[in-house]
């Protein structure tokens, strides 16, 4: 068994810790602009956790020590639209001649099993799936996924964690309560395998950078691969150009101000005949538009804050209730599932959604037989003359931890994590995404274009076992990725990130979940005028004293503790 050589990866830049030095991880990104700390992978922005005897200090100082895997970054390939470490690169083609990185199958020849999430139709399974058994023969060990939907996936995890009958491989979320009790309970530790430049036997794990190894330090240790997403998660308003187009209006229109956004969804609305522009309520781009940072932030005297908390919360409350009072939001929008909204956004019946990168490639995946189907973006515009950010999206998609029952070696788990990480460019990439030429795709120049075979066999959910940063590309397609690149160039202006990523609270960590959810509901009635904005002070308050506050104080604690200077 090995893991294999890849090619063209660049030298070592440096081992780094888990300091986040002087939030000096605005260095990632050539835009100065950036704000505040990391980009947030959970509600509470850390995954660090121990048993009750320990002190948040000494939880914070034991993951600040970890040390993380040494970041190589895979420069195999020349992109057309060049990121960095946080800006995503872009491709208008495929490689004519993949690299092929991985020199031997990484399983040793038993079944790996694994349990996930899959976003969309459940697909042919394994025995009926030709695509399914291409991946075990590259791979070299047949693979068992039990899947449920989306929708589905959390009622599944905590009925299989319950059980304790779990797979080698675990896609745990990363919104669910303890995970770090979780990861050391249930999954192995990775560090020594991985640390520094450990990390060089598997050049593709390699390839994530720092912000994403973050995500999977508890008490003290790694547990598990991170699925990585961060710019591919930044959201913005998705808009269908064909539609615009329709209306007479210019397809890459930008509104500057929140009156230009609402005027254009006016034109856009045709209640009469079941057509609204916006298929949901954009709260975070209201809250963008009113120049409200993301998430915590930490001022200069120590202290954090949380977005409820700015000045500016209400003025975004008011620009969500311009929009309801406008008529151009779907009146079920605060009802109906993401699924009902992704049907109304293919189908027609609107022309706006407020969703990711990811999502917006999805769309073009889905809708690719579709004429004309074509999906632009449109950034925060300026609500009253603020000055609007773009939040960065969190870091990670979820956690693959490997069981520490399981009876495969921590060595095996880690080669073929490493394969599905496979980047754009690679030969893994191609197999692991389209399949094979002629069954799951068809060769337009060198571009893999999915054939309905393709469609149907490869959604088995490999992306949640390991991925690389996404890349711009669409087969077939390249105004896809040159559309989403000018849109993160208009984004990257002014990034706000998320001051508590790596800080370890307490508070957050156990009841994070139950903090929020008062206040998302009093929100969301103040942004159909079913309660006065008026009251934002008094559920902003309720939040602190039921443990707001606390955790504010604990994160602040746990700044002080990481030995950031």
């Amino acid at each position: 068994m090995s893991s294999g050589i890849v090619a063209s990866i660049v030298p070592s830049r440096r081992s780094e810790r888990l300091t986040r030095e002087g939030l000096d991880m605005v260095q990632m990104t050539r835009r100065a602009a950036l704000v505040g700390g990391l980009a947030a992978i959970t509600a509470s922005g850390s995954i660090s956790a121990c048993d009750s005897s320990s002190s948040p200090k000494d939880v914070q100082q034991a993951n600040s020590g970890v040390e993380l895997p040494t970041y190589t970054k895979y420069e195999g390939v020349a992109p057309d639209w060049a990121g960095d470490d946080v800006l995503l690169d872009g491709f208008k083609e495929y490689p004519a001649d993949p690299v092929v990185g991985v020199n031997e199958p990484p399983g040793d020849g038993t079944p790996i099993s694994f349990i996930t999430n899959i976003p969309g139709a459940i697909p042919p399974q394994r025995g009926s799936n030709p695509f399914w058994a291409a991946i075990e023969e590259k791979i070299g060990s047949e693979l068992h996924i039990e899947m449920a939907p989306n929708a589905d996936y959390q009622t599944k995890f905590q009925t299989k964690i319950a059980s304790g009958d779990l797979p080698d491989l675990i896609n745990i979320p990363t919104n669910i309560s303890d995970v770090p009790g979780l990861l050391e309970a249930t999954c192995m530790d990775i560090t020594e395998h991985v640390a520094g430049d450990a990390i060089s036997k598997y050049p593709y794990l390699a390839n994530l950078g720092p912000e994403y190894w973050k995500g999977c330090v508890a008490n003290g240790a790694i547990y598990g691969v991170p699925v990585p997403r961060l710019f591919s998660r930044n959201f913005s308003l998705l808009t269908r150009r064909d539609l615009f187009e329709k209306a007479g209006i210019d397809p890459d229109v930008q509104p500057e101000t929140w009156e230009e956004l609402v005027d254009l969804c006016a034109e856009l609305t045709d209640a009469k005949r079941g057509r609204w522009a916006l298929t949901t309520m954009p709260g975070n781009l209201a809250n963008m538009a009113a120049g409200v940072p993301n998430e915590w932030q930490r001022a200069e005297d120590g202290t954090f804050t949380h977005f409820i908390e700015h000045e500016n919360i209400a003025a975004s409350l008011e620009a969500q209730l311009q929009l309801w009072e406008a008529g151009v939001v779907n009146p079920d929008a605060y009802t109906a599932n993401s699924s009902t909204k992704k049907e109304w956004f293919t189908g027609g019946t609107a022309a706006i959604d407020f969703d990711s990168f990811v999502a917006w490639t999805q769309y073009e995946s889905a809708s690719a037989s579709v004429e004309d189907f074509s999906v632009g973006g449109i950034i925060a515009p300026s609500y009253q003359g603020a000055e609007p950010f773009t939040w960065l999206g969190g870091a990670l998609n979820n956690i693959t931890g490997f069981n520490a029952a399981s009876g495969h070696s921590v060595e095996t788990l880690l080669a073929v994590a490493n394969w599905f990480a496979a980047p754009f460019g690679t030969a893994e990439y191609l197999e692991k995404k389209y399949g094979t030429e002629g069954e799951q795709y068809k060769l337009d120049g060198t571009d893999p274009i999915p054939t309905d075979r393709g469609v149907r066999e490869t959604g088995i959910g490999l992306q949640y076992i390991c991925d690389s940063p996404m890349a711009y590309y669409f087969p077939g397609d390249p105004g896809v990725p040159e559309r989403q690149y000018a849109v993160q160039e208009r984004m990257s202006q002014n990034l706000s990130q998320n001051a508590a990523y790596g800080l370890y609270s307490e508070t957050l960590d156990q009841k994070g979940g139950d903090l929020t959810s008062p206040v998302w509901d009093a929100m969301s009635q103040m942004a159909q005028g079913k309660r006065p904005i008026s009251e934002l002070p008094e559920v902003v308050k309720t939040w602190r004293d039921a443990g707001g506050a606390k955790a504010a104080e604990e994160l602040a604690e746990a700044y002080e503790a990481s030995g950031i200077e």
